[in-house]
């Protein structure tokens, strides 16, 4: 209440308010992408590649051609040049790393309804896996085993890895009554603390000066042709600070666009795919009568 009476009151605190709604709001941001994400049981959008991947490539590559992490990444300033410094490994993971939490502790929220609705259709139903034949009946024993036999380590290991099959670990942890705070705690370090730590490291090592300057070199001695198209354009974007639109941004929009739409295709190609299914299952049980 306090903090929403502030923002009608003019005074000296009003530019701190300002600042800090922006903040608030740039975190929360990458929270949502991390959201969504994970949710959707496996058929999340892919924000790392979308977003957040990008946004440490630019960062890294800012840092590296201003010689200093002192820029701004996000308003009208975002990544002009302001002073040269130092630009290590270090001071690169340190800009970027919260952003890189909070995406990660926004995949771990939308880990959370796979669980949900798995515990409550569990709730007065036979908690221990069958010995089935089946493909789903001999993963799901394994699965559960493995959480029992682990627990805690277990939802760990399963988070922290690049997993697609972690709704699994989800739902088998909500079906048999695995603990709230202990199905979420070991999420939200694995996939925050762990796995996006883990992947923007490699982000900023493939966009580094000296990785760059090695691929570079590598293809001066394949293809020299290539090697200056590829020059050539990477000179270009590193301009981008000066410009409104460099070529690897116009290329780099253009990729995802071109996935925006086709994970809206594929989405649809889904929903019309279960229509279907749902139609002939319909006429089946109609025809059966």
């Amino acid at each position: 209440m306090l903090y929403t009476a502030m923002h009608f009151i003019r005074g000296p605190h009003t530019r701190v308010i300002s600042s800090l709604d922006g903040t608030i709001s740039w975190y929360s941001y990458w929270v949502v992408l991390g959201i969504l994400s994970s949710i959707g049981l496996g058929a999340g959008l892919h924000t790392f590649v979308l977003f957040l991947g990008p946004h440490i490539a630019r960062v890294t590559l800012t840092a590296h051609e201003c010689q200093s992490v002192v820029f701004a990444v996000r308003g009208s300033g975002a990544f002009e040049c302001i002073q040269a410094g130092g630009a290590g490994f270090s001071d690169i993971l340190q800009k970027v790393i919260l952003e890189s939490l909070c995406w990660g502790a926004g995949t771990a929220i939308g880990e959370l309804p796979p669980y949900f609705i798995a515990r409550a259709a569990a709730r007065g139903s036979n908690l221990e896996p069958t010995r089935g034949e089946s493909l789903k009946d001999r993963t799901l024993l394994f699965v559960h085993t493995l959480l029992r036999r682990f627990g805690f380590l277990g939802i760990l290991l399963f988070a922290a890895i690049p997993n697609p099959l972690f709704d699994l670990a989800g739902i088998t942890c909500g079906h048999f009554q695995i603990p709230f705070w202990t199905f979420f705690g070991a999420t939200l370090l694995g996939k925050s603390v762990i796995k996006s730590t883990v992947q923007t490291i490699v982000v900023i090592t493939a966009f580094s000066k000296e990785t760059v300057d090695g691929v570079l070199l590598v293809l001066q001695r394949v293809s020299p042709m290539v090697h200056k198209v590829a020059q050539r354009v990477l000179s270009k974007s590193m301009e981008f600070e000066h410009t409104d639109e460099s070529v690897l941004g116009s290329v780099w929009n253009m990729c995802v666009t071109l996935m925006l739409v086709y994970f809206v295709v594929s989405t649809l190609e889904a929903f019309a795919q279960s229509y279907v299914s749902d139609v002939k299952r319909w006429k089946w049980h109609k025809q059966k009568r």
